[in-house]
């Protein structure tokens, strides 16, 4: 036992020792580390690419120092440091003073660390001064995303740099030491300085963070020396000889005495002397070099202080680099002043534009839309307008094909079409190019309008990108891919510029521009060209002012100013078509081709103003029924001709609904401002303009059609202008005494009370199987039976032959819904909402927070949502279509919501019709209805004007995420079950959850709930800042085993087009003659195919024929055969959207023709011929 346990003992202690070793050991290695690592002695910020932790201002002259330990960075370190050049800070140095203690000598070494941002056009050198010694550091910056400042969504050379230095401890004390920042602008070619010679241009430093570090067993090395050699992109002319800068940089960690740089390139040697104004830092030196190949070997030596170093380093020459110089300036029709002042101002813009053109002979000018043109023409004289057009014939000056800038998610296909029409209209009357489109601001468009510009027979598209709160550049970087074929749904392309922003020649010379900016600013700006798949020598400077402004006449000199001075880059006015001859023409095939949406980024906006987007949504579906039954009344009765000018300033209202300006400027900090008021005044016209003009147009087309139908009066037409039969709901005033009789069948119809005047019950009824593109006839009979009352109901429960419905009386919302169909439940019991529940949505007032702009570094919002509460069952009845239920519920803000939940007997569908009553505020709100379907792993879908979108995958790089505009419905789809929600009043919808400001990079996993987004204030400006007042949102309902697009976008157009009717009263027919048309029902044209949607049928813009128009509503291609009774056709021709003639269709019988289509392709077709009936009988 006793030599057991002192063997153990012996084990033990030399375990003990040998551990002491390796501690002892591993002890000093720490020791070692800790002195080896860099260590932190004071930081001001953060370094993340923003200045938001500093204060907002700029610095003043003389600020009292930042004294570590004591001041705050947002209120005693200012983020933006004036240049000395600056001419608005009076051209003089504004120096930065940090004190700081060091409570022991100082010993080892230093390093400070300067993170800065690019996001003035010109770019400052930094001076530091550290106890006195001075050195001076140049920024190196890279282009940047991260939209850290918010100023990075308006600068296209937005950039980063850190400035990283060691210094020795010999400059610090123990005690109180001072360093001095000072952002200093070097004299570079084509200054225009002061009289004291002092450098001009808007320049300075913005900080991101700044440090000062210690590495306590470190040693300076006094006698390091970098050096890098940098060929730019400037070429100079010299003795008539090709001359490329080339930039050398040295770094020195001494004072220099004497010090120069000798280059030797080739066979050429080149020799600079460096400055001996500083102790340590930075040299930059110019030389002008012969032109030489790339990969060229080259060495510079670097001389210090009697001792020299060589580096060699192979060189590469910069590009010969073009610069299309496309002057523009923004158009909003309205925020920045009143409608007809901006009216102005861009009439005053093209006056102007003119006198430059005649002063300078190369300019350009290039208008924002052909609403500026429109402006033109009306408001001045014979011999100006004659002086335009003659400018636009010589292309001096440029129309794009649009009439403003629209947001493209919200309008129909006919209506982003008819916006290009004008501006076709100018060309082929004046002979002007029509080549090409552009959307300045707006960030993102509709997949879509790829498909729309190519059918119009356009080439190229512009897109200025704006991406304050649509970051599709900074998350997408498309800019770096232009240009590219931006396919559609339909396989057509459109060549597709993405530009960083649209005022870029203010962004990157300033204005009035100065050449000392560019020369900073260019060479950042091309970093997002400088890679292998750009294959021009040239890019695009698209815009030179922001909206509506007095043009600044200076932009016309500088092509000829910076010409004078570089060969290259060039800078050369153009129109935008014209530059993009150029590089397609160099890229020749390598052109990429990239599909998908751009998601809505700014089309939440249009929530902030529901009232008045639902009028526009319902005038852009009646709108083409109003055209289709003006065209046929003119084709049934040969006397009769459409009123052009209603329906030009109908399209032209809509058109100008769907423009992207909504109001003032300061809508949200001052919404109650006379301008803001008034602004809003004439958007909001818009709706309620085009809606007259739509219900003056249907009644009168209707009322001629009446006149040509073989009914007497006292009778009801119910017309149908869809190219499908359909059924559907119709509502009108039934006189008293009076009964429905269908004359196909000549029975009663029965009919729901709904209210009741004097002398008439205003009813519901089902109009069943109305004709396509016809008409359905019903008898108003007198009867001497009254209106049976609805049978009334207690359940909770509502049956038809397709679902089973349980009502959540509480919520005023649907606890489940069973699709007896598929024996599944639709409703997830486990969402925290009901089916159909009101949601509103408060949080987001406290900035800055994400919900309101997209910052990286900003927090997401606190947001709470309240849901619906405190309802109760009105009543349960049973209808002659099926089950009628109402509820009343109310919620914050929001008094009184009516729901209205409707159960149809013979169609698998639901429809919610909610009635809801809100206050007005001005705080931060959302509203929703959410819609929590049980699917798991969901897939959506939505519909866009000619096909669908799986957001997963559907979307172009960047595209948004959390909101989404559709047309007709949004679909959610899992194993064997599938279900859609079609808003019929409100166009956005987000999936899975409610909009939470998180700007999400992919779509990623959602729950299947489809909410639709029917209300917000979350914009800053443009917007209205609040709403309040009687608002109705519809809802149809449908659920199968798999998601059919086809059907659905039939449904869709049913449901969002109503059936249109017209009474013949006794004023209309003074005698029951023959009339060419049927009396019971009637059909004015067959579409064989059922894919095919008649969008519209017009008269032809130039008289010849009239004009239909087809959209595919599926993914497939096929053949169709199209008659028409009402014509004797003589020919029929495919067209192109602005029907221009292409190919002669084949025609099928003196009634007809037929073409093929491909999938969600948009079709346009002239026929011609003559009226197959005689007008009626006078």
């Amino acid at each position: 036992m006793n030599s057991i346990r002192t063997s153990q003992w012996v084990k033990i202690i030399a375990t003990v020792i040998a551990w002491a070793g390796i501690s002892a050991v591993q002890g000093r290695a720490q020791a070692s580390k800790i002195k080896d690592e860099w260590q932190t002695v004071w930081r001001i910020g953060v370094f993340d690419k923003s200045s938001a932790e500093f204060h907002p201002g700029a610095l003043p002259a003389s600020p009292p120092a930042y004294v570590i330990g004591q001041s705050t960075p947002l209120q005693d370190w200012y983020a933006f440091q004036p240049g000395s050049g600056n001419g608005f800070y009076g051209h003089k140095p504004h120096p930065a003073g940090i004190d700081f203690n060091l409570a022991s000598r100082p010993a080892g070494v230093y390093r400070m660390r300067i993170a800065l941002l690019v996001e003035h056009p010109r770019i400052s050198a930094l001076d530091v001064s550290i106890n006195g010694h001075t050195g001076r550091f140049y920024q190196h910056p890279k282009l940047d995303y991260s939209n850290g400042d918010t100023v990075g969504a308006f600068f296209p050379e937005y950039s980063a740099d850190t400035i990283t230095f060691e210094f020795p401890a010999g400059f610090l004390v123990q005690g109180t030491n001072h360093i001095v920042l000072t952002a200093v602008d070097e004299p570079t070619p084509g200054d225009q300085p002061t009289i004291d010679g002092t450098p001009t241009g808007d320049s300075g430093i913005v900080y991101d963070a700044i440090e000062l570090d210690r590495q306590p067993g470190g040693r300076f090395n006094s006698g390091r020396i970098e050096a890098s050699i940098e060929p730019t992109i400037f070429y100079r002319l010299k003795d008539g000889r090709m001359r490329e800068m080339v930039d050398a940089y040295v770094r020195c960690n001494r004072q220099l005495r004497r010090g120069s740089v000798r280059l030797q390139l080739g066979k050429n040697t080149f020799r600079q002397d460096l400055p001996t104004d500083r102790a340590f830092g930075e040299y930059r030196t110019e030389f002008a070099v012969p032109e030489f190949a790339a990969r060229t070997q080259a060495k510079a030596t670097i001389a210090v202080n009697g001792r020299s170093r060589t580096f060699s380093q192979e060189l590469t020459p910069g590009k010969k680099w073009t610069f299309f110089v496309v002057p523009n300036e923004h158009l909003d029709v309205g925020y920045t002043d009143y409608q007809a002042k901006v009216a102005e101002v861009h009439a005053r813009v093209l006056d102007e534009a003119m006198e430059l053109i005649k002063k300078h002979p190369d300019f350009r000018y290039s208008v924002d839309g052909y609403w500026e043109i429109q402006q033109f023409l009306n408001g001045r004289t014979a011999a100006e307008k004659a002086e335009l057009e003659k400018m636009l014939a010589d292309k001096k000056i440029f129309i794009p094909a649009q009439y403003a800038s629209l947001l493209t998610g919200f309008p129909t296909a006919e209506t982003l079409i008819r916006s290009l029409y004008p501006s076709y209209r100018f060309s082929r009357e004046h002979d002007t190019p029509f080549n090409y489109a552009s959307i300045t601001d707006v960030p993102s468009y509709s997949w879509s309008y790829a498909s729309i510009l190519s059918a119009a027979g356009l080439k190229y598209f512009i897109a200025a990108s704006d991406n304050y709160r649509g970051p599709i550049l900074l998350l997408g970087r498309l800019n770096e891919d232009s240009p590219f074929w931006w396919q559609g749904p339909d396989g057509s392309k459109v060549l597709l510029w993405y530009s960083r922003h649209y005022h870029q020649i203010l962004t990157l010379f300033g204005m009035p521009p100065q050449i000392a900016a560019g020369h900073d600013a260019l060479p950042v700006f091309l970093q997002m060209y400088e890679h292998p798949g750009y294959k021009s020598d040239a890019v695009i400077l698209y815009g030179t002012q922001p909206e509506n402004q007095d043009l600044y006449p200076q932009q016309a000199e500088l092509a000829a100013a910076w010409n004078s001075i570089y060969a290259y880059p060039k800078l050369e006015y153009s129109g935008f078509a014209e530059a993009m001859d150029y590089i397609s023409k160099q890229f020749g095939e390598a052109i990429p081709t990239i599909s998908g949406d751009g998601g809505p980024y700014w089309e939440d906006g249009i929530a902030s103003d529901a009232l008045y987007a639902a009028i526009e949504r319902e005038n852009e579906s009646r709108a083409v029924s109003a055209e289709k039954l003006s065209t046929i009344s003119s084709l049934v009765d040969s006397r009769i001709a459409p009123d052009r000018d209603k329906l030009r300033q109908m399209w032209r209202n809509m058109v100008l609904m769907d423009e992207h300006t909504w109001t003032s400027a300061q809508s949200v900090t001052n919404p109650l401002s006379e301008e803001s008021v008034r602004q809003l005044e004439v958007k909001d016209s818009r709706a309620t303009r085009a809606q007259l003009l739509i219900q003056n147009i249907l009644r009168r087309s209707m009322g001629s059609i009446a006149n040509s139908i073989s009914d007497p009066r006292g009778t009801l037409l119910v017309f149908n202008s869809l190219n499908w039969p359909r059924s559907g709901l119709v509502e009108f005033d039934l006189p008293k005494g009076r009964e429905l009789v269908d004359l196909t069948t000549n029975r009663a119809v029965p009919v729901e009370e709904l209210s009741a005047g004097r002398d008439y019950f205003h009813v519901r009824f089902v109009a069943t199987d109305v004709p396509a593109m016809g008409y359905k006839a019903y008898a108003l009979k007198e009867s001497g039976t009254t209106l049976p009352k609805p049978r009334l109901m207690t359940t909770t429960t509502l049956e038809s032959p397709y679902y089973r419905v349980e009502l959540d009386p509480q919520t005023g919302a649907v606890r489940s819904i069973f699709d007896k169909q598929l024996n599944k439940e639709l409703v997830n019991a486990s969402s925290p909402y009901r089916f159909d529940q009101y949601v509103y949505v408060t949080g987001g007032d406290k900035l800055p927070n994400r919900l309101i702009q997209f910052r990286s570094v900003s927090p997401l919002p606190e947001l709470t949502p309240h849901a619906a509460e405190n309802g109760r069952l009105i009543s349960v009845i049973k209808t002659p279509f099926g089950t009628e239920a109402r509820m009343i519920s109310s919620a914050l803000n929001t008094p009184r919501i009516e729901t209205a939940v409707l159960l149809f007997d013979n169609q698998k569908k639901i429809e919610f019709i909610n009635r809801v009553r809100k206050n007005e505020v001005f705080s931060k709100e959302g509203v929703y209805f959410a819609f929590p379907f049980a699917v798991s792993d969901p897939t959506f879908h939505y519909e866009i004007q000619n096909g669908e979108v799986n957001p997963s995958k559907d979307m172009l790089p960047g595209a948004g995420l959390e909101w989404f505009s559709l047309q007709h419905w949004a679909a959610v789809g899992g194993t064997g079950v599938s279900a859609a929600v079609l808003p019929l009043d409100a166009s956005l919808v987000t999936l899975g959850d409610i909009n939470r400001g998180k700007w999400p990079a992919t779509f990623g996993k959602r729950e299947g709930t489809i909410f639709s987004y029917v209300m917000n204030n979350y914009w800053d400006t443009n917007y209205r800042g609040g709403q309040g007042g009687d608002f109705t949102f519809r809802y149809v309902i449908t659920s199968g085993k798999t998601i059919d697009p086809p059907s659905l976008s039939r449904l869709g157009w049913e449901e969002i087009t109503p059936l249109e009717t017209d009474e013949i009263i006794p004023q209309d027919k003074a005698l029951n003659t023959p009339r060419p048309l049927k009396g019971a029902e009637g059909s004015f044209l067959t579409v064989s195919n059922p894919d095919l949607l008649l969008d519209t049928w017009k008269q032809a813009e130039d008289g010849h024929g009239t004009i239909m128009r087809f959209l595919n509503l599926s993914g497939r291609s096929g053949d169709v055969h199209v008659t028409t009774p009402l014509l004797e056709i003589k020919s029929a021709w495919l067209c192109n959207a602005m029907e221009a003639d292409q190919k002669q269709l084949p025609s099928t019988n003196v009634h007809g023709f037929s073409f093929s289509f491909r999938p969600h392709e948009i079709v346009t077709v002239r026929v011609t011929g003559s009226p197959a009936l005689s007008p009626p009988a006078m």
